[in-house]
């Protein structure tokens, strides 16, 4: 998509888009009425004649980034539906607002159809007009919103990706594709290099399969030298079967977004890069595809850890805790983390918990928590603190190791952080668990349905401030 920021509208044929707040709907000739177009967050009203989409942002009184960001996508969406190729965006009355309102309009305008005989016509160009006095802060808005839209929509790719065609080699080469781009260190091991280095959870969960694990890591060298980095682990199971405990037929195609949380790795570091972030970060993504074979590890193995903790398995379908684990105690070992936030689609107990509107945070380190939930919250990816009690920890005890790899379904959400929690040892960390927001079944939010790049905005925030 072509973006231009512009103090005057260009000549041309272009579809209109004006947002207006539910309290200023009067201002319309004629006022149309409450059935016809709330002004609610999202809401569209078109004016067909003169070829011009009206979107609702709600009370002007609590009109803020979130709301922009959902109705620009709202729009977008839309307006991608309608065949409209060019757009001009009228934001002079809301200047402040450019860069949500780029981010959304890009993330909104997005549909995964690569393999479609029939595709829609992609918008092909956005020019967004502010007042001229606000012309050179608008563009450096426009171009950072432009940026965390594009990475997020990346992460959405891979996402959206058969597992025929993405699993961990073919996941190694787009992260190098990216870092090559982007300037990133890359950096990949191969199921001989975790051997050599005892990646004994990745290589269990990877070895039903023909198609071997990786780890793979991506570096920004943007702080001091020296500095001790952010880092972000993403669980990328390619595709997940659940294993020798082998998920029920109905809906295993969606098993294509468990490595949600290793596209959000990589569509933040791209960003990171980009935006240029003055920090040290490392983005690390844990891969494998876990399948039922006759090399499969089973239920009752005893896998010993990267950190030489061993665990008895009790579920192979809990296999992201243990990909997880040892990217963890990599992290913290090899990267002398600062800081460590894991995102992975761990576990449906998290969506019985908070629905698909929330991701559930868990901690060990409140001020941490504290930067994690401000970043989510600037960038309209909502998350909420979950607890690790004394009893989570003594549900995953084992009689026959030192931790098992599942306490059962009661606080199964719960249990499953207190597992990851013990390869952080000391080191700050949150985990999200983005089980029920990384992909949604229909469109909704100003998103399309599919992969919805959740968390990487959110990263990208926190190693640009915090």
């Amino acid at each position: 998509m072509k973006l231009r920021i512009v103090s005057e509208p260009p000549a041309g044929s272009w579809t209109t888009l004006k947002f207006i707040c539910k309290d200023e709907r009067a201002s319309l000739v004629p006022p149309p009425s409450d059935a016809e177009f709330s002004g609610d967050v999202g809401a569209l009203l078109s004016e067909r004649a003169a070829s011009t989409l009206y979107a609702g942002l709600g009370e002007s009184a609590k009109l803020d980034d979130a709301a922009i960001r959902e109705t620009a996508g709202a729009a977008a969406l839309a307006l991608r539906k309608r065949g409209k190729r060019k757009v001009l965006l009228l934001l002079n009355e809301h200047p402040k607002y450019v860069a949500s309102a780029v981010e959304g309009f890009v993330l909104g305008a997005y549909r995964f159809e690569t393999f479609r005989p029939k595709k829609t016509e992609p918008v092909a160009e956005l020019v967004v007009v502010v007042a001229k006095k606000d012309l050179a802060d608008a563009k450096k808005a426009a171009e950072h919103g432009l940026i965390l839209a594009e990475a997020a929509n990346a992460a959405r790719d891979l996402a959206n990706s058969p597992g025929n065609l993405l699993y961990p080699k073919t996941l190694a080469a787009a992260a190098k594709t990216v870092a090559a781009q982007c300037g990133l260190k890359c950096r990949v091991l191969d199921e001989k290099e975790l051997k050599l280095r005892k990646f004994g959870g990745i290589l269990a969960v990877g070895s039903g399969s023909s198609r071997g694990p990786r780890l793979i890591e991506l570096i920004h060298a943007g702080g001091p030298k020296g500095q001790a980095p952010l880092v972000l682990v993403g669980k990328a199971i390619t595709f997940d079967t659940g294993g020798i405990s082998i998920k029920p037929a109905g809906n295993m195609e969606e098993m294509i977004f468990d490595m949600c949380g290793g596209a959000a790795v990589l569509g933040a570091m791209q960003a990171i890069a980009r935006l240029s972030v003055r920090r040290n970060v490392v983005g690390i993504l844990a891969a494998a595809e876990n399948m039922p074979s006759g090399t499969a590890y089973r239920p009752g193995d005893i896998v010993t850890m990267h950190n030489k903790v061993n665990v008895e398995i009790v579920n192979t379908d809990a296999e992201g805790r243990m990909v997880l684990g040892d990217a963890l105690s990599w992290a913290r070992s090899e990267h002398k983390a600062a800081r460590i936030i894991n995102l992975a689609t761990l576990t449906g107990a998290c969506g019985v918990a908070l629905g698909d509107s929330a991701a559930g945070l868990w901690s060990n380190d409140d001020a941490f928590q504290a930067d994690v939930v401000r970043a989510a919250a600037e960038s309209g990816e909502r998350v909420w603190p979950m607890p690790i009690f004394p009893e989570h920890i003594e549900r995953i005890r084992s009689d026959v190791a030192q931790i098992k790899n599942s306490g059962g379904r009661l606080g199964g959400a719960c249990t499953a952080a207190a597992f990851l929690k013990v390869f952080v040892e000391k080191t700050p960390w949150v985990h999200l668990d983005i089980a029920y927001t990384a992909h949604c079944s229909s469109d909704k939010h100003g998103l399309a349905s599919g992969a919805t790049g959740f968390g990487v905005r959110t990263l990208v925030r926190l190693a640009s401030g915090g």
